[in-house]
C-alpha cells in the first residue's frame, strides 16, 4: 500500500522508496503464497499447452512493450529493476500455480495475476505514456479488485493446503 501512494503521489521523486516498498510487499505476498508454492510435474496436462504458450507471449509482449518504452524514463534504476524482477516472478507464479496445483480454488490466482498485470499497465501508461485519468482510474479498480481477489484467497488457502492429496 505504501507503494502505491509512493508511485500516485511523486513516483520520480520517490522511485526508490516506492520501489523498495514494493519489494518488501512482495516478499510477503511469497510468504503468504509459501502453502501452495509447490511443483507437481504430474499435475500438468498439456492438453491446453498451446493456449498457455500464446497467452504467455502476448502478456509478455504487452510488458516488454510497456518496459521498453518506460525504461529510458526512470530516473534511477537501482531498486526499480529488482522491483521489476520480482513483479515478474510473482505475476508467472500467480498465472503458473494453477496448472501444477489442480485445486479448483486455485484458479483465482488467475484473477490475482491478471489484477496485478492490470494494474502495473494501467499505472505506468497513466504515469509516462498518456496523461488521461481513465488510466489511474483503471489502475484503482484493479488495485481495489487485487486485494478483493488476494484476500478470498487467503481465506481459503487452508482448505487447500489440507485437501492437496484429494486433488494431487
Amino acid at each position: 500500500m505504501i507503494s502505491e501512494v509512493g508511485f500516485l503521489y511523486d513516483f520520480e521523486t520517490y522511485i526508490n522508496l516506492t520501489a523498495f516498498t514494493y519489494i518488501i510487499s512482495q516478499m510477503c505476498f511469497l510468504w503468504l503464497l509459501k502453502p501452495v508454492l509447490k511443483i507437481k510435474w504430474k499435475n500438468f496436462s498439456t492438453h491446453n499447452l498451446t493456449e498457455l504458450i500464446v497467452g504467455f507471449l502476448g502478456v509478455s509482449y504487452i510488458i516488454g512493450y510497456l518496459l521498453y518504452l518506460i525504461f529510458p524514463l526512470i530516473p534511477d534504476l537501482t531498486l526499480f529493476l529488482p522491483s521489476i524482477i520480482a513483479y515478474l516472478i510473482i505475476t508467472i507464479l500467480c498465472i503458473g500455480i494453477p496448472f501444477f496445483n489442480k485445486h479448483p480454488d486455485n484458479i483465482i490466482l488467475w484473477g490475482i495475476g491478471g489484477g496485478m498485470i492490470a494494474e502495473m499497465t494501467c499505472a505506468f501508461i497513466f504515469e509516462y505514456v498518456s496523461g488521461y485519468r481513465i488510466f489511474i482510474v483503471m489502475a484503482h479498480v484493479f488495485g481495489a479488485f487485487l486485494k478483493i481477489i488476494f484476500t478470498i484467497y487467503l481465506t481459503r488457502i487452508l482448505d487447500i493446503k489440507n485437501s492437496e492429496k484429494e486433488y494431487g
